[in-house]
């Protein structure tokens, strides 16, 4: 009676954590929209078997191809890139799960554990995962990480065996999504509390022995995907490359990537619209940090204080080392999953220290200041991933669903011509990169990339006409982002440009439908 009594409310609490995202990203889900990979995904896993698993591979990420291949293969209509979607949103519930028994194991707290695993899931990271139907296997390779870390520190009776197995578990969730792989580092920071009472020696050995299971995993897994180039059974794409400035590639990082994970709750913004909140909010963290740090050596002293600013200083940068050896500098949210979480440990740590500091009625200040922080959380997540990627995406959507409505089947191919916006087009207040405020259909970051509104036509157009099979040869589409040529004529010009002429995008409660006039030019 007395172990049921002790684990029911941990169970409890799991599945809380379980639904949390769930209940949070519902409106995001179950939204009509794709994102531009999702598009793609859709109509190759039907109609081109294998070839998102060698693009996926040319990446070094083969299971992430896999995984994509049978989920996409499974679904066959834009409409059902909702149940990808939850597939995302319950692989964030199930990482929620998984850290809260991690951190509980590791002898957190109940609140403090509850806590951080729950804002793991309402992050700007996690936020992209869960609007992103082809980002879902993400949480696959967060859970092979945790796993991995909870693995290796099992009972020391077997411990190479436990390392082993850790190792392979990275290496296969290298081959997801490196990024994620480097969740495993969380449990190192989240174990700093328990280590306090031990010999300096031993925890260095504690550590070192972690980063090599770590780093022994991405090892594995870069060593089996050189194998599978050298066999020809895929093709390294140009982009597998690794920089040879380190100096300046670690000042990037910290002007970018550590910013943006610093921020759990602004958003950056490639105008510089957010930039004072942005750097305000960076600046909290950074001292609450700082604070922790200070009294983690004023009451524990100055060798306890050193090995955790050590710990500080060396596991962000390697959570997110699989991109600082990549010669890309392309700063995205999707890529510091791992990085937030690192940096969220130590979060919640210094928070346990300040409030500690209140002998008496600690639990009077620690508990509110979770329970503020975790509803403020959950109303920016839920507002950010509905306003600045379902419903833009959603809008672009139902301008090229009235498109397809006007296509009428004959001889002569109906010829269209469609504009591709910029980021500076697009109709939301925020605009960060190829995720927040994006627009599926521009070509800005990719150039030449007019792929994405000639796929989502591809699948209105099925759609319609769901029993000619030589509908694609009936119609004609030409994107791009200069003026359509003045030697050509097109009986439909969408001038995707236009689309802030329709004022805000959120005027209400139920979505604007956008009309024709001005997307719609004839010639």
């Amino acid at each position: 009676m007395k172990t049921t009594k002790n684990h029911l409310p941990a169970w409890g609490i799991a599945l809380l954590l379980f639904t949390l995202p769930l209940a949070t990203y519902w409106n995001t889900t179950f939204h009509d929209f794709g994102l531009r990979d999702d598009y793609a995904n859709l109509r190759e896993a039907e109609e081109e078997p294998g070839k998102i698993v060698k693009f996926t591979a040319s990446h070094a990420r083969p299971v992430y191809g896999v995984l994509l291949q049978y989920s996409f293969a499974s679904i066959d209509s834009i409409a059902q890139l909702e149940w990808l979607r939850l597939a995302g949103v319950a692989g964030l519930g199930l990482a929620a799960a998984a850290l809260f028994g991690l951190l509980r194991r590791l002898g957190w707290p109940l609140p403090a554990a509850a806590f951080t695993a729950a804002m793991i899931t309402l992050t700007p990271a996690a936020q992209i995962v869960a609007g992103w139907a082809t980002a879902w296997p993400y949480t696959v390779a967060a859970l092979l990480a945790l796993g991995g870390f909870a693995l290796a520190e099992g009972d020391a009776e077997y411990c190479r065996c436990r390392q082993i197995g850790a190792a392979l578990l990275v290496a296969l969730s290298a081959l997801i999504y490196q990024p994620n792989s480097l969740l495993y580092l969380v449990g190192i920071a989240a174990a700093l509390p328990i280590r306090r009472g031990q010999p300096l020696p031993r925890k260095l050995r504690w550590v070192g022995t972690h980063l090599v299971v770590a780093f022994a995993g991405l090892v594995v897994a870069f060593l089996i995907m050189k194998l599978l180039y050298a066999f020809n059974l895929f093709t390294a794409s140009d982009r597998i490359a690794f920089d040879h400035d380190p100096v300046s590639k670690l000042g990037w990082f910290l002007r970018e990537p550590l910013l943006n994970a610093l921020n759990l709750f602004v958003l950056n913004d490639d105008e510089a619209a957010t930039r004072t909140a942005y750097i305000v909010s960076a600046g909290i963290t950074a001292l609450l940090l700082a604070a922790g740090l200070g009294i983690e050596g004023l009451r524990r002293g100055a060798r306890a204080g050193g090995f955790w600013l050590m710990a500080l200083a060396i596991l962000p940068p390697t959570t997110f080392v699989a991109n600082l050896v990549a010669a890309e500098r392309f700063a995205t949210y999707r890529t510091i999953f791992a990085l937030t979480a690192v940096l969220l440990i130590f979060l919640t740590l210094s928070w346990q220290n300040l409030c500690s500091l209140a002998r008496r009625n600690r639990w009077f200040i620690e508990l509110p200041g979770y329970v503020i922080l975790l509803a403020t959380a959950m109303i920016l997540a839920r507002t950010h991933a509905y306003t600045l990627i379902a419903l833009p995406q959603g809008e672009e959507l139902q301008i090229l669903e009235r498109v397809a409505d006007r296509i009428v089947l004959r001889e002569r191919p109906f010829r269209i011509y469609f504009m591709q916006p910029v980021p500076g087009d697009s109709p939301t207040e925020i605009s960060y990169h190829d995720e927040f405020g994006a627009l599926s259909t521009s070509g800005a970051y990719l150039p030449g990339a007019d792929w994405a509104p000639k796929e989502m036509l591809k699948h209105l157009m099925r759609e319609r006409f769901p029993q000619d099979a030589n509908r694609e040869r009936q119609y004609e589409m030409q994107a791009g982002l200069a003026p359509p040529p003045k030697n050509e004529k097109f009986d439909l010009i969408i001038d995707m440009r236009q689309i802030l002429r329709f004022g805000p995008l959120y005027a209400g409660p139920s979505v604007p439908k956008i009309t024709a006039k001005g997307l719609e030019l004839l010639p």
